[in-house]
């Protein structure tokens, strides 16, 4: 039988890399790329990466999508004389190569090993802040409007650990039979380190995935959707327990900060959009240059905040092509494939739990790149990699529960 530890443990290890993503700053990029590095290698080594294998239609529409971008980088950067544009589309080649180890390391991933990993990198998020924040305090890092986070995972990052791993804790302990008191205590730390950063788009993320998952809820046991209810209940008065605790982030008039900032709106992400369009319009077809697309904050220039205008205005409308296939190919595919899918036994309802779970990652994904700048960094990256690498293979799996229910049929 073939073993399943070794592609476990390269996910495992590019996830943890992920939630220490701005380790890099300590490491240097080099370092931090090289660490990528060193886990796909031995990634491929031991799977086989690196032989010929078959490629299926859906790995060969994410490899289309890297080419474009990559396309688009050499053109730009060729119609624009700019040497750095080229530096950025090598290093989203080398990304597309991480993509193909991990992908090919994640084809026949179990849910409860995503489980297991989503628990061991939450408590490595939650250890490395605490750490930081009470122990190492030079290695803390809090922003003047109270927003947290460390040297491992700066404030405006920390969320992303909780965000992107919570769904497969939910997915685990309510359709898996997972273990309660670990679970519980996962959910708790990943709560935490959300309310310590305060992220908006970080609660908007968290909010999307829990519907996704009281609708399947209601689909399997519509009597039993008040327990969620009462659960959502619950939440708001533990809130409330935390609040005169006074142990997470909130604003000098007392309310939790992370309400403050979604109330104040963002004018100047609504001035990005503005000068991110303009720009655009200005650099079809081929762009003017990666990193070009900027916008004034306080006199200071700043990349515009929406990785989609970018890609138009950074390096043309077939990197914009390229990107959109990226983002939004696991959100089709998954619809595609769920279309007819029936929650027959209790396999079946866990494999879409966990499906759900990773679904709402890629599809996090590609609404984060509407809030935040085009980036060529595997920190950024990586989130994407493994979440379309995960919902890959779990699709596979609801094809393969489809087919034994016919078979039984």
């Amino acid at each position: 039988m073939k073993s399943y530890v070794a592609p476990y443990y390269v996910v495992l290890c590019a996830c943890l890399l992920i939630v220490v993503g701005d380790l890099r700053y300590l490491i240097s990029p080099i370092g931090y790329w090289l660490a990528w590095g060193t886990v796909v290698a031995v990634g491929c080594f031991l799977t086989g990466c690196m032989y010929f294998r078959k490629i299926e239609v859906e790995l060969f529409i994410y490899l289309v999508g890297f080419f474009l971008v990559f396309a688009s980088f050499i053109l730009s950067g060729i119609a624009n004389e700019s040497a750095y544009t080229l530096y950025q589309g090598v290093k989203i080649l080398c990304v597309a190569i991480m993509f193909f180890c991990i992908y090919m390391n994640a084809e026949n991933f179990t849910a409860r090993r995503m489980y297991l990993i989503s628990v061991i990198c939450i408590g490595v998020g939650l250890l490395f802040f605490l750490m930081s924040k009470y122990i190492l305090r030079d290695l803390y890092i809090i922003f003047g409007d109270g927003r947290q986070g460390s040297v491992f995972a700066y404030p405006g990052v920390l969320w992303k650990t909780s965000v992107f791993f919570i769904g497969f804790i939910i997915a685990g302990v309510f359709f898996g039979g997972e273990n309660k008191v670990l679970s519980l205590f996962a959910l708790i730390g990943a709560m935490y380190l959300l309310f310590m950063d305060s992220s908006r788009t970080g609660f908007l993320m968290l909010s999307m995935i829990i519907v996704m998952f009281v609708v399947l809820y209601a689909r399997i046991n519509p009597k039993r959707v008040m327990f969620f209810s009462f659960m959502f209940l619950m939440c708001c008065v533990g809130l409330f327990l935390v609040y005169i605790s006074g142990v997470i982030a909130f604003s000098q008039s007392g309310e939790p900060l992370v309400l403050n900032r979604l109330a104040a709106g963002d004018p100047t992400r609504a001035q990005m959009l503005v000068d991110g369009i303009s720009h655009a319009e200005q650099c079809i077809p081929l762009g003017c240059g990666f990193g070009t697309a900027t916008t004034l904050v306080h006199g200071e220039p700043m990349v515009v905040h929406n990785a989609y205008l970018s890609a138009i205005g950074d390096i043309g409308v077939v990197g914009f092509l390229g990107m959109s296939i990226l983002m939004f190919s696991p959100i089709c595919i998954f619809l595609w494939r769920l279309r007819g899918f029936r929650l027959a036994n209790k396999k079946s309802v866990m494999t879409i739990a966990y499906a759900i779970a990773a679904f709402g990652g890629a599809s996090g994904y590609a609404f984060l790149m509407m809030l935040h700048p085009f980036s060529t960094e595997l920190s950024e990256w990586g989130i994407w990699i493994i979440m379309v690498s995960v919902l890959s293979s779990l699709v596979r799996r609801m094809a393969e529960c489809g087919a034994e229910e016919k078979k039984e049929a």
